[in-house]
């Protein structure tokens, strides 16, 4: 396989929760593909594109939690990919990985771990859904892992979630 280019996720936003020195950061961002970003005429996401946006991701040991999920319409948000997500049927992409069969088997070495919590844009977020993601961040960080939590278009629903667990921003030393 060829080298890619590290591509750097489209709004990449740091945040911190707690005070200093005992405060633990996570980060922000748009899916892949999202804005400024080639795709094809027919609104897919190839497979190289996603490999680079995995490739500059920030940190080590990375957990990617998506809130991707579908859109007003019902149209899944993992549509634009050769594999599928949570809010999917496996049955229904006989074939197909999943986001995380998809990241295991492109970037074994980065050991990768997704935690899907399936939403819908525009809407608002069930409670019971922001206390099961901001519960995954703090297991995810507790275990030195570098969080990643994303969205459509990485400000909306990330930032229900950043409000919810009352960080702030704090995206000066951005990789």
């Amino acid at each position: 396989m060829k080298a890619l280019k590290p591509l750097k996720p489209y709004m990449l936003r740091r945040w911190r929760t707690g005070d200093p020195p005992n405060c633990h950061y996570f980060f922000t961002c748009a899916r892949p593909g999202r804005r400024g970003y080639s795709v094809s005429r027919h609104g897919t996401v190839s497979d190289d594109l996603v490999r680079r946006w995995v490739l500059g991701l920030p940190g080590p040991r990375t957990s990617i939690v998506s809130l991707l999920g579908c859109k007003l319409d019902g149209l899944s948000e993992f549509s634009f990919y050769s594999f599928y997500g949570g809010f999917d049927l496996p049955a229904e992409h006989p074939g197909r990985l999943s986001f995380q069969e998809w990241l295991t088997r492109w970037h074994r070495d980065q050991s990768i771990v997704v935690r899907e919590h399936p939403t819908c844009d525009f809407k608002p977020i069930r409670p019971e859904t922001l206390d099961a993601v901001a519960s995954d961040i703090r297991r995810l960080q507790s275990a030195g892992r570098t969080v990643i939590l994303i969205d459509s278009g990485g400000q909306t629903r990330t930032g229900v979630v950043c409000n919810h667990m009352r960080a702030a921003e704090d995206s000066s030393q951005l990789p």
